[in-house]
């Protein structure tokens, strides 16, 4: 199986980094690690070269997106002739042998019309099944593309930067007559976001919330604005889920401990969507 991946660096534990890469990096043929931070950490390449030679670290020294790296990726996966490449996040992981299983399954599974393939990474809302099943969206991270049908499907939208990346393109393969397929039986360790306590406006009850960085709400404000009201083709389907992932925010303008930010964020998204800003904040 001629198979790359790409990880996608900003400001990582290198510890934590070097542990999560250990679960993939021997099922990969190449492992390309871009990274989007604006200073290097010291030590950071050789520390990478001493998991495996197969690393290809490579520092930009400006933060350009997730999509514009996913798109380098693919691009040198495909001067590199590899048929697949994995794209993960800094903070993901697969459990013990589950990468192997994953490759198993894609080869098993694979046929002219799956153009993605993904896993699991909310096992408490998805219930694993045996049986892989089509999906409206994968997430960037666990997800394994099919290069040969990648190109006809177009690159990532370099225009979203970051959130709604995934979504977008999940929907443009279903667009172009293609099939995202996932393996809810793999389950991916994945961090979501940063879970505070809150208490519930309903029962008054105590639960834990996710959250997001301020800036992150900017983005999933503008991008699910520009996805409802500026994309061409997006189905019903497709529109409430749109609607779905920007409810997630509604813990941050609750539960947040930088309300004003937040707040501040969420009219500076409306703001840029309506003048058509997109891009880096």
């Amino acid at each position: 199986m001629k198979i790359a991946g790409v990880v996608i660096l900003y400001h990582p534990n290198l510890e934590l980094l070097l542990t999560n890469i250990q679960t993939y990096v021997s099922g990969l043929k190449q492992l390309y690690v871009y990274d989007n931070s604006e200073t290097k950490i010291p030590g950071i390449e050789e520390a990478l070269i001493k998991i495996s030679p197969t690393i290809q670290y490579k520092y930009f020294n400006v933060n350009e997106g997730i999509a514009k790296r996913l798109n380098e990726a693919m691009d040198q996966a495909m001067i590199n002739q590899y048929d697949y490449l994995l794209t993960m996040d800094q903070d993901s992981s697969f459990k013990e042998s589950d990468f192997e299983k994953y490759k198993t399954l894609i080869q098993s599974s694979a046929h002219h019309h799956v153009a993605q393939f993904g896993v699991n990474c909310q096992p408490d809302f998805t219930q694993p099944k045996e049986q892989p099943e089509e999906a409206l969206t994968l997430i960037t991270s666990g997800s394994v593309l099919n290069l040969s049908l990648a190109k006809n499907i177009g690159p990532f939208n370099e225009a979203l930067f970051i959130d709604f990346v995934d979504a977008e393109f999940s929907y443009r393969v279903i667009q172009n007559g293609y099939i995202n397929l996932m393996f809810s039986n793999i389950v991916l360790n994945h961090a979501l976001g940063t879970l505070v306590e809150g208490r519930g406006l309903g029962n008054f009850k105590k639960s834990m919330r996710i959250i997001h960085v301020p800036i992150r709400v900017f983005y999933i404000v503008r991008n699910g604005l520009y996805l409802m009201f500026k994309t061409k083709g997006l189905t019903p389907i497709m529109k409430k889920d749109v609607i779905r992932c920007i409810k997630i925010i509604k813990n941050d303008l609750i539960y947040n401990p930088q309300l004003f930010s937040v707040y501040k964020n969420v009219f500076a998204g409306i703001y840029a969507f309506l003048i058509n800003r997109m891009g880096k904040k």
